[in-house]
């Protein structure tokens, strides 16, 4: 079920002008990293849409295996990697870090955010 909703997904980003990428991490209670990708970005019609992506497990808790998964699931759906303007994540240093933080990571790799 989910590679259809994927699929749907990607071509409703495929017709958007912009995306915004949303994404945050959490470790459960056996000590796995998920991590949640979700997309914002505005239909044909004008309406504004989140979208669950997917879950993730990230290899570890630093901001680079982080970034890693979050960059897997932008390269499926983001065929002009200008398209992504805006990203949101949680405050912790490891997603929002000014310099090493996955938001830093993403700003430096992807121009128009």
């Amino acid at each position: 079920m989910l590679p259809g909703c994927q699929d749907h997904i990607k071509n409703e980003i495929s017709k958007a002008s912009f995306v915004s990428v949303i994404a945050d991490e959490t470790t459960d209670v056996s000590s796995i990293s998920q991590l949640v990708v979700v997309f914002r970005y505005v239909l044909s019609n004008g309406q504004p849409v989140e979208k669950f992506w997917e879950f993730t497990n990230p290899l570890g808790h630093d901001a680079k295996s982080i970034l890693k998964c979050i960059q897997a699931s932008l390269e499926k759906v983001l065929a002009k990697p200008e398209k992504l303007i805006s990203q949101s994540c949680d405050g912790t240093n490891v997603m929002s870090g000014q310099h090493v933080g996955v938001q830093a990571f993403i700003r430096r790799a992807y121009k128009n955010e």
